[in-house]
């Protein structure tokens, strides 16, 4: 199965796609989540998200997670990132520019609007290792 290119890959990432973020939990089944995400100037995958969720405790206390992008129509491809995280209080200008990625400025700015960034937090998964899989020709 062919990989990607690193360029490739980093491309594929950058593209609007929904992610699936996955966390360990000690004595259960790893959690995954869809999520709205990011990639920031050096690659790393950044999240926005409440501090109080699931997902955020989780990433806090494992200090490490996945995301997983994919292509749900043929020609199929995915790519993976794992790392280390960090998990830091949100900054508007962050949340914004995650909410305006999936739902253009004004409906960005109208969601971030009535969903305040008090609370929340930027989780940043620090590129360790990249997997990917494409079957484009």
């Amino acid at each position: 199965m062919p990989e990607m290119t690193d360029a490739d890959a980093d491309a594929f990432l950058r593209d609007l796609h929904l992610g699936v973020l996955a966390v360990e939990r000690s004595a259960n089944p790893p959690l995954a989540v869809p999520i709205w995400y990011d990639v920031d100037d050096s690659g790393n995958v950044i999240v926005w998200t409440h501090g109080g969720s699931l997902k955020a405790k989780l990433v806090s206390r494992a200090g490490r997670a996945s995301l997983t992008v994919q292509r749900e129509t043929v020609p199929y491809a995915y790519v993976s990132v794992e790392g280390h995280t960090t998990v830091a209080p949100a900054d508007d200008a962050t949340a914004r520019r995650i909410a305006r990625r999936y739902l253009g400025e004004s409906g960005g700015d109208e969601f971030l609007d009535s969903n305040p960034t008090e609370g929340n937090v930027i989780i940043t998964i620090h590129r360790d290792k990249v997997r990917s899989l494409t079957y484009d020709e």
